[in-house]
């Protein structure tokens, strides 16, 4: 389902700041999740690539990068207010869908005190700093546009 969702966010444009939020997601979310495994504050005890990955790979480089493409596509021209409630319309279901397969499944693993509330966390914030970064790049973008037209 992913896959298929690729071609689908990627039609909108700005389509190349779309691929930057893309690939800056899947390095934020690998680089939280290596940190949260290595701690064992979560295990993934079913994960694709177990012998090289502790992280959940699919998740993190596909899945979660494709969510964040579609924060920033319907936040695009929100204001700050909109912008925090966006990340929550996102985050919340993302967080349900994780604690019911911590419940039911053996696909995710809480431990040493890790709670839903803080993968709820963690997940509207990296949501708000992908967005806070591709806002930075488009105005440095635009200064550097404006530079070289004069």
């Amino acid at each position: 389902m992913g896959i298929g969702l690729l071609p689908v966010i990627f039609r909108k444009k700005p389509v190349k700041e779309w691929f930057l939020v893309f690939f800056f997601k899947g390095y934020l979310s690998s680089f939280v999740d290596s940190v949260v495994t290595s701690e064992k504050w979560l295990n993934f005890p079913v994960r694709f690539l177990p012998k090289h990955f502790q992280i959940n790979v699919l998740f993190d480089y596909l899945l979660f990068p494709i969510t964040c493409v579609v924060y920033n596509q319907i936040s695009h021209h929100s204001k700050l207010p909109g912008i925090i409630l966006k990340s929550f319309y996102l985050s919340i279901p993302m967080t349900i869908v994780e604690a019911l397969l911590e419940k039911y499944t053996k696909l995710i693993s809480y431990r040493k005190g890790w709670y839903w509330y803080y993968t709820l966390l963690t997940e509207t914030c990296t949501f708000l700093l992908s967005r806070t970064s591709i806002a930075l790049v488009r105005k440095l973008d635009k200064k550097y546009e404006n530079q070289s037209n004069h």
